[in-house]
């Protein structure tokens, strides 16, 4: 009993649309379709380059319809992870306050509207950046994410139980 006392931790935060930036930009790194992303992207701003530059050195200057297509493509790819976290912002605003329990049987989080129970083989793997936690669920696209600031952690010691207690459950992404 000694030990889940120690394993529990409690958390209180408001969550913020950088937040969900984080979240999302670290599921990018720790999942296959995240990558694919990213490589697309960085394919397409290479075929860019290529065509601007075959363009010029063909022609004397830029085919511009040619071009704008793949460069809006281009930024609407790179703005969507923005919008997708300012949306999921709205989302939790709405409901409040978090009140979050990182115990030994899974992890508990109650705002204003719901509360909400995740047991640990529910979730596969977790990432940590600077500012939160993310916990993937175990489906291969991990479609749902938790997120943990750590400025609701009571303390730099209660961050450091979280990382123990997800090293435990968990495997790093």
């Amino acid at each position: 009993m000694e030990q889940q006392t120690e394993t529990r931790v409690q958390m209180s935060y408001r969550a913020t649309a950088e937040d969900f930036r984080e979240a999302l930009r670290a599921r990018m790194r720790a999942t296959r379709a995240g990558r694919r992303m990213r490589w697309l992207m960085i394919l397409i701003a290479m075929m860019l380059l290529t065509v601007a530059a075959a363009s010029w050195l063909v022609n004397g200057t830029i085919d511009v319809p040619f071009f704008v297509t793949p460069t809006v493509m281009l930024l609407v790819l790179l703005s969507a992870p923005r919008m997708q976290a300012r949306q999921l912002y709205r989302l939790a605003d709405a409901a409040g306050e978090c009140r979050t329990v990182v115990d030994a049987s899974g992890i508990t989080v109650t705002n204003q509207q719901q509360t909400s129970m995740q047991s640990w083989q529910a979730l596969a793997n977790y990432a940590e950046t600077p500012r939160v936690f993310v916990l993937f669920s175990n489906d291969k696209n991990a479609s749902c994410l938790t997120i943990l600031p750590k400025r609701g952690a009571p303390g730099a010691d209660a961050v450091d139980r979280l990382r123990a207690v997800f090293d435990q459950h968990l495997t790093r992404a």
